[in-house]
């Protein structure tokens, strides 16, 4: 028996409103070159008053958030469902770049990055966001490494796996190289395996 309740209606458009305001937001941001855009302007666009922009949104640095917290449930949704005899460096590497190569649109996304990590106040998001993938990676990487027992060891390898993630994308932002996801993704796995390297594979028979 599971304990999850499936979302109310009222709930289902309140998350749906949220992710038109996200969107509406990331595409003015990136048709201009800038996150300046007034809350008044993105609520113009929707077509919602400023209180109801601040409902579901109390500061307007938070507006990508829904748009992360998809990406998350992608990446939690890709490391719960690979199989047990799975590379974990490529499993990671290809989850956390799994929507970027869905969308296919390579340059579009590297300049909604651009304006996400140069941006003081969207780059602290991102870097929040970053850190709640700590539980479901540590969980993950326990199904193929022995992780210690005491809980700051335990998840200090997911820490790491998550500030190679970030760092992958910050030199892929800095690169320029907008349209090579096979690179980032090569970036990404180069990088999870030298911070892998140091666990202890959990043997078959555990």
């Amino acid at each position: 028996m599971t304990n999850s309740k499936r979302p109310t209606l009222t709930e289902r458009r309140a998350e749906e409103l949220r992710m038109s305001i996200a969107l509406t937001a990331r595409d003015l941001f990136v048709a201009e070159g800038d996150t300046s855009a007034t809350v008044e302007r993105i609520c113009e666009i929707v077509g919602i008053a400023p209180r109801t922009f601040h409902r579901h949104f109390p500061v307007k640095e938070d507006v990508l958030m829904p748009l992360l917290r998809r990406s998350e449930r992608v990446i939690v949704q890709a490391l719960d469902e690979a199989p047990d005899d799975a590379d974990p460096a490529e499993v990671l590497a290809s989850a956390l770049t799994t929507e970027l190569a869905r969308r296919q649109v390579p340059e579009y996304d590297h300049q909604i990055m651009t304006l996400i990590i140069t941006t003081p106040q969207y780059r602290l998001r991102f870097v929040e966001w970053c850190e709640s993938l700590s539980e479901p990676i540590t969980r993950f990487l326990a199904r193929y490494y022995e992780l210690d027992a005491d809980p700051f060891l335990r998840e200090l390898p997911a820490r790491l796996v998550i500030q190679t993630l970030r760092q992958a994308l910050i030199h892929w932002v800095e690169s320029g190289r907008s349209g090579d996801f096979d690179e980032l993704a090569t970036w990404e796995s180069r990088g999870l395996r030298l911070a892998l390297s140091g666990l202890t594979p959990r043997t078959a028979s555990e």
